[in-house]
């Protein structure tokens, strides 16, 4: 709401959101890395849980039977205590490799994985003790510590309620078989693990959709961000309207410079007008100087007039021309018989003046 009156009305602009990205501000879920992390230790667990408890069962059993030949000495403690790490090491290794695969599984699990460089610079906001206190016992810290409660509630009740219908057959449990109890504990862990496993999916679930709604109202822009943010992409109006009138001027320079060069001018009469030149002998096709349109072609007009450049009325040909023509380029072949009559009649003129 707040964010509201504040004018932030418009939905965030792709942009916005990439530029978040890039510093490392994106709609991350705890929930979901929890879920995660449990789903991890649950597949780990399962699966390789088993073959990593009897090979540690079998290192413990060879260090008992070998007891009886270790030398308590510096150099044979070093050499067995090294042994007997990278033993262990060895024997969880495929353990704690699946589990640092989910963990980063949780990046891709909340979207693109991002590394801001911006995220990774030291600030004294972080290790600042009141801004610390202030992050932890204020109405942030407090809504967490609320949600963290809330979330051991939750979870002791779905033990609870596995449990207590199974606490009436523990008598039974008396004189068995220390395997059959084991088989028993086993399968009872396994029902509550998969009753929370579900509870904290459900959680994180609610959470992704809370967190990714919270962080796009935060990204929302307000009407002048987006405008600004246009601006930035496509450049200023004003300096683009600057830009065009440059170079409006210049193509109108260029063509009053080139039509006092013309041959002939052929005109619609008013609306267009097409500046020919043609050199016998030296050009095999004439060739298009300048052209224009309403206003630009009055100002051909004038400059041909100035300049005592015959003017030819021939509206289907100027028009043709003006569509089809390019500046500085011979005219196009469909147009050579026209074209050669008109500059045949201006050369005639020309040497009856003579």
């Amino acid at each position: 709401m707040s964010e509201d009156k504040e004018g932030k009305t418009h939905d965030p602009t792709p942009k916005r959101l990439d530029d978040a990205r890039k510093r490392g501000e994106v709609a991350t879920s705890p929930e979901m890395r929890h879920a995660v992390m449990l789903l991890g230790m649950w597949a780990a667990g399962g699966t390789l849980g088993a073959s990593v408890l009897v090979e540690l069962a079998e290192l413990s059993a060879d260090l008992w039977r070998s007891a009886g030949r270790l030398r308590v000495d510096t150099g044979d403690a070093t050499h067995f205590t090294g042994g007997l790490l990278g033993e262990v090491a060895a024997t969880l290794l495929p353990l704690l490799g699946a589990l640092f695969g989910f963990a980063c599984l949780i990046a891709f699990a909340q979207g693109r994985p991002t590394l801001a460089a911006a995220r990774l610079k030291p600030k004294w906001s972080r290790v600042n003790p009141v801004a610390s206190f202030t992050r932890t016992f204020g109405k942030q810290g407090l809504v967490e510590f609320v949600k963290t409660v809330a979330k051991c509630a939750a979870v002791l009740a779905v033990c609870v309620a596995i449990l207590q219908p199974r606490l009436a057959g523990t008598e039974q449990l008396v004189g068995l078989h220390p395997l059959g109890i084991a088989r028993v504990a086993g399968t009872l862990v396994a029902d509550m693990l998969r009753s929370v496993l579900l509870l904290v999916a459900a959680i994180a679930a609610f959470d992704f959709v809370w967190q990714h709604r919270a962080f796009l109202n935060r990204m929302r822009m307000s009407l002048q961000e987006v405008r600004d943010e246009h601006k930035q992409n496509d450049g200023d109006p004003a300096v683009k309207a600057r830009q065009r009138q440059i170079g409006a001027a210049r193509v109108r320079s260029r063509i009053m410079a080139a039509v006092p060069t013309a041959s002939v001018i052929l005109t619609n009469p008013t609306h267009y007008a097409v500046a020919l030149r043609y050199d016998h002998g030296a050009m095999r096709a004439p060739v298009v100087v300048a052209k224009g349109a309403d206003l630009l072609a009055l100002r051909i007009r004038e400059v041909a007039g100035e300049h005592k450049v015959p003017i030819v009325e021939s509206p289907p040909l100027a028009r043709a021309l003006y569509a089809s023509a390019e500046v500085d380029r011979p005219i196009p072949l469909e147009h050579y018989a026209a074209v050669a009559e008109i500059i045949s009649y201006v050369m005639e003129l020309a040497r009856a003046r003579r």
